[in-house]
This record gives structure tokens, sequence and C-alpha cells, in this order.
């Protein structure tokens, strides 16, 4: 009987579990409050807004790349042909 006695005062009651997880959820929540503060900082900072700008720096020049190379190729199909030399010509040639 005494081990009993002992066991219910060293387990806590439902109440006191209770307790202990609204004081949780409580500081769960404090939590997410403070990290959602923290991300719109981040975004809103400068730094944020500078990777932006270069995502964007970076993807307009391999826009402008793109193209240039689309020039080109079409430049040396130009070339090949005036000279005579067209993808039909050179199979037939290699072959």
């Amino acid at each position: 009987m005494a081990n009993s006695e002992e066991n219910k005062q060293k387990s806590p009651t439902i109440e006191e579990l209770a307790i202990k997880l609204k004081v949780i959820n409580l500081e769960f929540k404090q939590n997410l409050a403070n990290l959602q503060e923290k991300l719109e900082e981040f975004y809103s900072s400068p730094q944020f807004g500078g990777i932006e700008s270069a995502k964007q720096e970076v993807e307009s020049r391999a826009t402008s790349l793109e193209k240039e190379v689309q020039k080109l190729r079409e430049e040396l199909k130009t070339i090949k042909e005036s000279l005579g030399l067209t993808t039909k010509e050179n199979k037939s040639v290699n072959s």
C-alpha cells in the first residue's frame, strides 16, 4: 500500500498535466509569433531585396545570352548557305 501511495504522489495529476500542456502550447504560439516576426523583418530587409534584384539580373542576363546564341546560330547558318555548305550537302559529302 505504501508503494501505491508513493507512486500517486510522484506521478502528476491530470490537472497538472493539462496545465503543463497549456504552458507548452503558449510557448509554441509565442515561438511561432517570434518566427513570423523575424521572417517579416527578413523579407523586408534590403539584403533580401538585394537577393531578389540579383536573381532578376541573372535571369535577364541568361535571356540575353540565349538570344545572342540564337542570333549567332542564324548568322552561322547564313554563312554556311552563302558558302554553299548546307547541312544536306555536308551529309552527302561525309557519306
